[in-house]
């Protein structure tokens, strides 16, 4: 029988056995061979996902889990077919209900993944565990918990746990992976994230490849317990406790492998080679990111908050966006987002005279325009901080909560009155060319928001 990995979505099986998987080979590369299904519409992917690039997509994910799993080199590759909704509900003997995640399963020790995207995190990892550990397919709770566990959020949604939610390990355990309560993934995920961060990933990988395979909750306690030599109930309460100054939410780990973000230049946005970028120890104080939308920051390990830049009220999907961002909290963090130019430097400062200025790009104002700041620094309430902006035209600005601004550094005088605490500013005075001085109030990590919380200020500049 072939064995299949699936994704975490509402399913319901279906009776038959699975059809080979459809598809016209379409290219080759070091690990991959790419087919693609001929009722499949490619116009509905982004450029990366197509002919050459969906290759340098696919071995861009291979470079970057491979420094975690230690995949070996070898003849064995992986077939990834690009599928219709139906040829993947053929294949997967699966229907999709209920559900806007895209579908998709692996098949097993055959190495092909039936997938409507690429690259598909989840199913990738089944893979790559199946080249680690070939054949040593465990319980439902380990393999979905794993394929949940390394992922970069970049293309796809967050596959993070809320803390607070907790069921017996005895059930998570007993689960298959069709059951609708979906604990070997959430659960699951959790368990094995927790392991990897304590224990490290080649250790959990020793273990993965002896676990039971039989989904029998008393035999998975006593391996677990003689050949980590603690108990799983240990863990198990350790794995749900909500650190000071941490999201509520446990996200996948992400293993930052890749570029850290140049120090000074332009970039050519290119999601196959670059998905995301690190943030490397030449940073400097801050990063100022010019992009074509809002930035995300995320956490590598998946425990702090992350913060982000887009989605509200007045901003439309035409805007430019350029994100200041700081991180000081001794972490590696990733960003996601199509970054066409970033620079570094001491762009917020504690005092107006300490800013490095930080000049907007000369096309910024092709439409309306946003400036955020987002910033790890912050561990109270309402910590004030300067930016100095370099502006290259005449605009309308207009600002959000806790930010003022002014031409000069005279904050707080008649020329610059401060604006209160939570009050949106409705006034939209013309500046430059030149300096703008901002002054911003930043508020502080609320580990209680489930997924963290993105304490950004915004200017907003229109001609």
């Amino acid at each position: 029988m072939v064995r299949r990995r699936w994704s975490f979505l509402t399913l319901l099986l279906l009776a038959g056995c699975s059809p080979s998987l459809p598809g016209t080979l379409v290219g080759e590369s070091a690990h991959f061979r790419l087919f693609v299904d001929p009722d499949f519409d490619l116009s509905t992917l982004p450029a990366f996902q197509q002919g050459e690039s969906a290759l340098d997509t696919l071995e861009t994910d291979w470079a970057d889990k491979q420094t975690m799993l230690k995949m070996p080199e070898g003849d064995r590759k992986i077939d990834y077919h690009l599928l219709t909704g139906q040829h993947i509900s053929d294949a997967c003997d699966v229907e999709f209900v209920g559900t806007s995640t895209p579908a998709g399963c692996e098949l097993g020790d055959s190495l092909q993944i039936a997938a409507a995207y690429l690259p598909h995190q989840h199913e990738l990892i089944h893979a790559y565990m199946e080249l680690v550990a070939p054949g040593d397919l465990s319980v439902p709770f380990l393999v979905e918990g794993v394929a949940q566990s390394i992922a970069c959020a970049t293309e796809q949604p967050d596959a993070g746990t809320a803390l607070t939610y907790d069921v017996p390990w005895q059930q998570a355990v007993d689960e298959a992976a069709l059951d609708p309560a979906g604990d070997v993934y959430t659960e699951g995920g959790l368990f094995v994230r927790y392991l990897i961060r304590t224990q490290g990933i080649d250790a959990f990988v020793r273990y993965y490849r002896q676990a039971p395979r039989r989904r029998d909750p008393a035999l998975f306690a006593e391996n677990f317990s003689a050949f980590w030599h603690m108990t799983i109930d240990e863990v198990w309460a350790g794995m749900h406790v909500v650190n000071p100054g941490a999201a509520t939410t446990d996200a996948p780990i992400c293993p930052c492998s890749l570029p850290a973000l140049p120090s000074d230049g332009q970039m050519t946005p290119s999601y196959a080679v670059h998905p995301y970028w690190t943030f490397g120890d030449s940073l400097g104080g801050s990063a100022g990111l010019a992009a074509s939308g809002g930035v995300t920051v995320y956490d590598c390990e998946g425990v702090a908050p992350k913060l982000y830049s887009a989605d509200v009220a007045g901003v439309g999907p035409n805007d430019a966006f350029v994100t200041i961002v700081q991180v000081a909290d001794g972490r590696s963090h990733y960003v996601a987002g199509e970054i066409s130019s970033a620079s570094t430097g001491e762009f917020l400062a504690d005092s107006c005279a300490g800013t490095t200025p930080y000049a907007l790009p000369a096309d910024f104002l092709s439409g309306p325009g946003n400036v955020w700041v987002l910033s790890t620094q912050v561990a109270v309430e309402f910590v004030t901080t300067y930016l100095q902006l370099q502006v290259p035209f005449s605009a309308q600005v207009s600002g959000g909560f806790q930010v003022t601004w002014c031409e000069s550094c005279a904050f707080g005088q008649p020329s610059c009155p401060a604006l209160p605490i939570y009050q949106p500013v409705s006034v939209s005075p013309t500046v430059g060319p030149g300096p703008l001085n901002v002054e911003l109030l930043l508020d502080h990590v609320r580990p209680a928001m489930p997924d963290g919380w993105a304490f950004t200020s915004v200017l907003h500049l229109t001609k």
